[in-house]
């Protein structure tokens, strides 16, 4: 049922989405061909109504479905969109703003606590390709920054030695979805490299505060690693009808602490999920669906 109501959501958004010629062209040469800074950054896009930012999800009412439409038609120029049981119960489409039950928690949902710079569900055998962040309001003050740290200007930093090490070192990435919701840092054996791919040209996982290290040699040139993704993280201030859309295996991004009133006029975003390999993902798995629970190996 999840399936087909994600399906028909599709459908209203490939044929409604409002993106322009040319913005479907730099989207398709991004995924194609990509670029240095691993992101594509599209600004004043044509995201409808938007309603008072709601003080919780309970509260969240939106009837204008524009933005909605157009974040999920750019999520599928990207692959095909996708969504996780754990994060928002399936939806293809996550509103996040700030909650006061969750201000210092590591979520997008809060604000008093910096997210560390992380590829996202590092942990999953089901990897996001990429991720789409919608701006539907921007913070009062603009203090909230979003930080993109691409392999391309980490591996600068690094020495053959040191890239061979993180091609070849296994780190035990925690799961963070449990029974009790995120953040629950659950070993789920999920031993992986932090570059992979092509050696020449590797993809990054790194998630510095779901990882565990097997010496203290690992853990050093893990912190090593992460003072390096922070030196060249490019930082960008989104505001509304920003469009940013990020490679999730060749960046990791994180996200500034800022300030919340609860009056209506927080930030507010919205974040969607694509994959590039649907078809494998049906073979490995047994079945068809837009939607999955934890997946440790395919």
């Amino acid at each position: 049922m999840l399936d087909d109501q994600n399906d028909h959501l599709l459908s209203a958004a490939i044929r409604h989405g409002g993106l322009s010629a040319g913005q479907i062209a730099q989207i398709l040469e991004f995924r194609l061909l990509g670029n240095r800074q691993g992101f594509l950054l599209l600004k004043d896009l044509p995201i409808g109504e938007i309603p008072p930012t709601p003080p919780s999800r309970a509260r969240l009412d939106k009837p204008d479905r524009r933005s909605e439409q157009m974040l999920l038609q750019a999520t599928a120029l990207l692959g095909e969109p996708i969504g996780y049981r754990q994060e928002s119960d399936g939806s293809l489409v996550n509103n996040f703003f700030p909650q006061q039950a969750q201000a210092r928690a590591a979520t997008s949902d809060s604000f008093d606590t910096e997210l560390e710079l992380h590829t996202e569900n590092a942990f999953h055998a089901v990897l996001p390709d990429y991720l789409a962040l919608l701006c539907l309001r921007q913070d009062p003050a603009a203090e909230a920054i979003t930080y993109i740290a691409s392999v391309q200007r980490i591996l600068e930093h690094l020495s053959h030695e040191e890239q061979a090490f993180f091609l070849c070192e296994p780190y035990n990435f925690l799961c963070d979805y449990g029974p009790r919701g995120k953040n629950q840092r659950i070993d789920i054996g999920r031993h992986q490299t932090v570059l992979y791919g092509d050696p020449d040209c590797p993809f990054l996982r790194l998630d510095p505060q779901f990882m565990l290290a097997a010496s203290e040699p690992a853990r050093a040139r893990l912190e090593q690693l992460r003072a390096v993704a922070w030196q060249v993280a490019e930082p960008l201030r989104l505001r509304q009808g920003d469009l940013l859309l990020i490679d999730n295996r060749r960046t990791a991004h994180a996200r500034s602490v800022f300030s919340a009133n609860f009056d209506g006029r927080d930030r507010w975003m919205q974040r969607a999920f694509a994959v590039g390999s649907g078809h494998f993902l049906t073979e490995r798995l047994g079945r068809r669906s837009r939607v999955f629970d934890l997946v440790t190996e395919l």
